[in-house]
């Protein structure tokens, strides 16, 4: 499914916390200490109790709300913040064979590929709390919560990122995108 809901936000979390790609395919790899990981079918199921979005024109603001570099000098945070923070806005149409798959995949595939595990994945009417711990060889963790509300013709997400460990500046970094999705029309064509 194109980009809808949090796909871009949760994409763009999963690649600036480094996480390498995955050699074995072991379902508890990246979880934290102490969390059970959620079975792919566990997540799943939980999705598909998202209404299924329409088919159309959607379009979707991603905007990068906080950004915490401990360590980075503050000319470069500076720099850094200003670069991320500025709304990226996209428009694209969802099919009605992608509209028809609903949220059921969409969740399963983030990830894949990936040291990534949800340790947390609830649906209750329409809003989702979700916590997914990834790990990468070079020895970086980053944690990402995903919280909001999906519709059939629009969503609003914000995923927090709290990302440690060598490959990042200082050691650390905290990140928070917030994602508003929201269906304009009919695709043209």
């Amino acid at each position: 499914m194109k980009r809808y809901a949090t796909i871009a936000a949760i994409a763009l979390a999963v690649l600036v916390a480094g996480c390498g790609a995955k050699d074995d395919k072991s379902k508890d790899a990246g979880t934290a200490a102490g969390s059970a990981a959620r079975s792919q079918e566990e997540i799943r199921q939980e999705a598909a109790k998202l209404d299924k979005p329409r088919p159309g024109k959607y379009r979707q603001v991603s905007e990068v709300k906080q950004i915490d570099v401990p360590g980075l000098p503050s000319q470069m945070a500076d720099q850094m913040k200003s670069t991320l923070q500025k709304s990226q806005v996209n428009e694209f149409c969802l099919t009605s064979a992608e509209a028809e798959k609903g949220y059921r995949d969409m969740f399963h595939d983030v990830g894949q590929n990936r040291e990534c595990t949800y340790s947390r994945f609830d649906v209750d009417g329409g809003k989702l709390d979700a916590q997914m711990e990834c790990t990468s060889k070079e020895g970086g963790k980053a944690v990402l919560t995903l919280g909001g509300t999906v519709a059939e013709d629009n969503s609003d997400i914000t995923v927090k990122m709290d990302m440690t460990g060598d490959a990042q500046v200082g050691g650390q970094m905290k990140m928070t995108v917030h994602v508003n999705t929201k269906r304009i029309g009919d695709c043209q064509g």
